[in-house]
């Protein structure tokens, strides 16, 4: 079987860095070959502020990857029991995807990692968007072209259910039982690789925030904590311009 990895952008200051090579590794180990669908590699590092992603270069990034792999059904390199991994399961080329698929006969399996969405009231998406219906019949269309829905969370998944599917947690258990919804965290285990070369540093008072600036982070209240505690040093990471080496030494 052939997975084929549909990537998130690498942005520095996100864990998407160190998926970019961890996820290939950690396939390769379960002998597998790995193919990795990525975009165009010239696209800004920044992201939106407050937000998880760059809403312009994101959809630039999907374009040329929904053209990538067009192109490999076009040349009939999908055979079937491919496996189609999108590590950002927020992808409108899922549906580019299982048009193929099912249009040409290729059986192939799709999976998707959910991050969040609009269902979700604390994300860009359920605080710009909403519940309006382009987004909501959006949302439901990938759940449903995805033959396995990845989420990190108990609590992600009865957040998704109840507000995006409208449905009760006995009814959603099928889901679960069928393996079309799995809870199954996150590959983080690359990290203490990534942190050994921070072992035995200094201490000192340090209390670090080392979130996003956006309001379901509620940095007021780390910033209402360093007026009550002087004696500390307080630090909110992204009101600095931190290379990925100055966050891990913070």
């Amino acid at each position: 079987m052939t997975v084929y990895i549909v990537d998130l952008e690498s942005i520095p200051t996100r864990y998407t860095c160190e998926w970019k090579s961890h996820l290939p590794e950690l396939i390769k180990k379960h002998r597998h070959e790995v193919v990795v669908i990525s975009g165009p590699d010239d696209l800004p590092n920044n992201t939106t502020p407050g937000m998880f992603l760059n809403f312009s270069a994101t959809n630039i990034y999907k374009s040329v990857q929904v053209e990538k792999f067009s192109r490999l059904f076009s040349d009939g390199k999908i055979k079937d029991g491919d496996y189609f991994l999108f590590t950002d399961a927020w992808h409108p080329g899922v549906i580019n995807l299982k048009y193929m698929a099912d249009l040409l006969g290729v059986k192939i399996k799709i999976g998707g990692c959910w991050h969040a969405g609009s269902y979700d009231p604390q994300d860009g998406l359920g605080r710009l968007v909403g519940d309006k219906p382009w987004v909501r019949h959006a949302e439901k269309s990938f759940f449903h072209a995805f033959d396995h829905n990845y989420f990190a969370t108990d609590f992600h998944i009865n957040m998704f259910c109840l507000n995006l599917l409208t449905t009760s947690r006995g009814f959603y258990k099928e889901w679960i039982d069928s393996g079309k919804m799995v809870r199954t965290g996150w590959p983080m285990d690359y990290m203490s690789n990534t942190l050994n070369l921070y072992k035995g540093m200094k201490k000192r008072d340090l209390i670090l925030f080392p979130h996003r600036i956006a309001p379901e982070k509620q940095v007021e209240i780390f910033r209402d904590l360093k007026a009550q505690l002087p004696q500390y040093e307080f630090v909110v990471c992204q009101d600095q311009e931190l290379t990925k080496n100055e966050y891990h030494n913070l």
